[in-house]
């Protein structure tokens, strides 16, 4: 299927990313002739699991960001009926757990706004396995690093196109550990042991950018050394434990072409990945009114994932300073008169961190002692120590 680009204000976006990369005075971004153009996101899978389609319309540019769409009725048909509902502004969940299943045709139903919008009919393409994650400390466009690369396993020649996705999940300390932390008792502050764990933490972080492959070109449906994340050596994920979780989606032809298209319009280094770039026809319309604007994208996919660990020590010496959210140059200590003591207290704003002789009270900023800043203290459940 050929996809359709009409690119709207194609040379009005142009030069204002033209102007904004060639110096840094502020304009104003304007956002004439923009239309309201519903935007669909779904993915059905092999997964045996609820499954979620998020409807929303487009934003201009100047605005605060997308506009959730509500009130929607929302089915996938197959074998058999799959109904969504509304479990957040925008956000609609299958009812029942089911899983896509092969030579069944898939298709998405909306209606809306008085509107009925439906897919093209979608069946679910060849299995591929991750093979292995590696990991391995390079050079990288002129940075020292760690890059992840990926390669997989084809259980049939129909898996030809392929989506990644991940979520990236540390393990992080605090710039100190501290044993005492300060409270207001009757309005002045009292040294207490620690009360909550503030020094180790998690973060986990969703993929932003599209990753795509295909082997249509090899003569081998395998895809080798496909870089899934780097991460430079400055990077606080790397100063403790990392783990990436990815999931492989196998697409087919029509929808590696969608994204292409996508990726190329709000790539990364794109100023407007976030706002409405322009238009580009994906296989959902309007029944009644084909010539309506629709973007998204529904997609039927086989996925498989996997997920690796590495430490710090595996690719720099432990004993080396190790990158942090905080540098400790903003970690010095001071000795804040009580008023001020007290304020910094009430707006969470300090830590304890010694006291002098005197019974003074010497701090430092929150985020060199809280990791809570940065994290969770809670470890993740599938967290492997």
């Amino acid at each position: 299927m050929k996809l359709l680009l009409k690119y709207k204000n194609t040379l009005i976006l142009f030069a204002i990313i033209a102007t904004l990369s060639s110096c840094v005075e502020e304009i104003p971004l304007e956002s004439e002739g923009f239309e309201d153009v519903i935007v669909i996101e779904g993915t059905i899978t092999n997964e045996l699991k609820q499954h979620q389609i998020k409807l929303s319309q487009a934003f201009a540019i100047d605005t605060a960001g997308p506009n959730p769409l509500s009130g929607a009725n929302i089915k996938v048909t197959g074998n058999s009926e799959y109904i969504f509902e509304e479990t957040e502004p925008g956000i609609y969940i299958s009812r029942d757990s089911f899983a896509a299943q092969t030579g069944v045709n898939y298709q998405l139903n909306i209606l809306t706004n008085g509107e009925e919008y439906e897919s093209a009919p979608m069946q679910l393409p060849g299995t591929s396995s991750i093979g292995e994650l590696e990991a391995n400390r390079i050079d990288y466009r002129g940075e020292n690093g760690v890059a992840i690369t990926l390669n997989n396993h084809t259980s049939n020649g129909s898996a030809i196109y392929y989506r990644y996705e991940y979520i990236e999940t540390f393990k992080f300390n605090a710039n100190y550990f501290k044993v005492n932390d300060l409270i207001l008792v009757d309005g002045e502050p009292v040294e207490v042991p620690k009360q909550k764990e503030e020094y180790t933490c998690y973060r986990s972080n969703d993929s932003q950018e599209i990753l795509l492959a295909t082997t249509n070109s090899l003569s081998e449906d395998r895809v080798n050394d496909l870089l899934i994340k780097f991460i430079p050596s400055d990077d606080p994920s790397l100063s403790n434990r990392y783990s990436l979780l990815v999931k492989q989606f196998v697409i087919s032809r029509d929808a590696y072409a969608y994204y292409e298209i996508l990726k190329e319009l709000s790539g990364s280094d794109n100023l407007f990945s976030q706002s409405q770039p322009g238009f580009f026809a994906g296989n959902i319309s309007n029944i009644n009114d084909p010539e309506e604007k629709v973007i998204g994208y529904f997609d039927i996919s086989s996925v498989s994932t996997k997920r690796t660990y590495f430490n710090y020590e595996d690719f720099y010496d432990p004993e080396s300073i190790r990158p942090r959210f905080v540098s400790f140059a903003r970690c010095e200590e001071t000795l804040p008169d009580i008023s001020t003591l007290i304020s910094q207290i009430e707006q969470n704003l300090v830590r304890w961190s010694s006291t002098t002789p005197s019974g003074g009270i010497q701090v430092v900023p929150r985020s060199c002692v809280d990791c809570t800043v940065f994290g969770t203290n809670e470890k993740p459940e599938f967290w492997e120590d």
